[in-house]
């Protein structure tokens, strides 16, 4: 599965977090804002997608097939 640009970078963040998060610092706290920013921007392209069809294939045309019973020539 193709994981999507904001995914990525809000699973770096939190990584980070989880790991360094321990002093509070200011760093931490930007760390967090970023966070915010990115969960925001997660959600957004996964209500987009939901709402955006994906596009189908176009389906092929069917092939007519004839019958032995329904031709028109009859054997005796």
């Amino acid at each position: 599965m193709t994981r999507s640009r904001e995914w990525l970078l809000l699973n770096a963040v939190e990584s980070w977090l989880h790991h360094y998060s321990s002093p509070n610092t200011p760093t931490v706290e930007q760390y967090k804002q970023l966070r915010d920013e990115f969960h925001d921007a997660y959600m957004a392209t996964l209500h987009k997608d939901a709402e955006e069809p994906t596009p189908s294939a176009p389906k092929s045309p069917r092939k007519r097939t004839t019958n032995a019973s329904q031709s028109s020539a009859k054997t005796v």
